[in-house]
């Protein structure tokens, strides 16, 4: 109980400082939002890496390199998009990532899914085009672009999950979660910072920080909270298992879609109900069908798919976090 609780005031915690950003008059920089958040976590990673004694390296720093550019892709964008769409859309379309993953995780390592599973996809997009159109309702600033952006957000993280997982989780020696958070985070922190400079968008950020002096102290506290979240969600894993896990980030989407309309109040719409709805239908379905599966395949030497003997959940919350991690949402590993 005390772990359920922790995984799930964590991640809560974490959507609503970073949602009340939003709501300062005036704050309307992404870039910043992702450069803080991303040298928070790498911070924290580092920090953890130094009080644990994990000072040997696994991934090389080209590896790191790589991953930090499609990490940072996928926070700057679908950071972006809240310009346009609501915080609560935001999180269902990052649920939606399950779909390009697994498109891209056929693609780059050969994984197989039944008919099934991509049935479960389909209505979780079907549940979220749903939710979006009810911002297009009910929302005066929403615009097509954001769909566009959260859109790119999500392939970037699908294309991160499938490249840290290959790369670092299923190698020969896979590195640990705290050692891919920290370096990724470090050299996306500094691409971050240099996307700011040509921009302007740096000085404008500390003009209005200073004059909005609470937005900092938001978003790097969102940012522990969602380093937090991550490490209970791994613990949890180890100490209990993946179903009890998965129920528990279940319950956080819910909690955090819920929250959001409760601290910001906004217009509500009966699509948003269904939409919602249908993507917890979902979400649950391919749980279900990936328990019965016993995890993702990968093909073995002789060509056949076969399942892997160990447990893959854990590698998969790793992956889901990467993409998530600063992207605001209510895990920032979900993924």
């Amino acid at each position: 109980l005390v772990l359920t609780a922790a995984a799930i005031g964590s991640a809560v915690l974490f959507a609503a400082l970073q949602e009340g950003v939003f709501q300062v008059p005036g704050f309307k920089f992404s870039g910043w939002m992702t450069f803080v958040t991303a040298a928070t976590m790498a911070v924290c990673g580092h920090l953890e890496l130094l009080v644990t004694g994990s000072r040997q390296r696994v991934g090389t720093l080209d590896q790191y390199l790589r991953l930090s550019l499609l990490t940072l892709a996928g926070m700057y964008l679908t950071n972006a998009s809240l310009k346009y769409l609501n915080y609560s859309t935001r999180v269902l379309f990052k649920s939606s990532k399950l779909l390009p993953t697994m498109l891209l995780g056929t693609l780059m390592q050969g994984r197989r899914y039944s008919f099934l599973e991509y049935l479960a996809a389909g209505g979780l997009v079907g549940g979220i085009t749903l939710f979006t159109l009810g911002d297009a309702d009910t929302l005066p600033s929403f615009h097509l672009a954001g769909v566009g952006l959260i859109l790119l957000g999500i392939a970037a993280d699908a294309a991160t999950s499938n490249f840290e997982e290959k790369a670092f989780f299923r190698a020969v020696t896979p590195a640990s979660h705290v050692e891919v958070v920290a370096y990724s985070s470090m050299f996306g922190s500094a691409w971050g910072l240099l996307l700011l400079l040509p921009t302007g968008e740096l000085g404008a950020a500390l003009r209005h920080g200073a004059k909005q002096p609470q937005v900092l102290p938001l978003l790097v506290g969102s940012s522990i909270c969602g380093y937090a979240s991550v490490s209970v969600v791994l613990l949890l894993i180890k100490l209990y298992g993946a179903t009890v896990t998965e129920l528990v980030k279940s319950m956080r989407k819910v909690l955090t879609v819920a929250l959001s309309f409760v601290l910001y109040p906004k217009p509500f719409s009966w699509k948003y109900a269904v939409g919602g709805a249908a993507v917890l239908i979902s979400l649950a379905a391919t749980q279900e069908l990936q328990r019965r599966k016993g995890g993702d395949v990968s093909p073995a030497e002789g060509g056949e798919a076969q399942p892997f003997a160990r447990d893959t959940s854990e590698e998969d919350s790793r992956a889901d976090r990467s993409s998530d991690v600063g992207s605001v949402d209510d895990d920032p590993h979900d993924k």
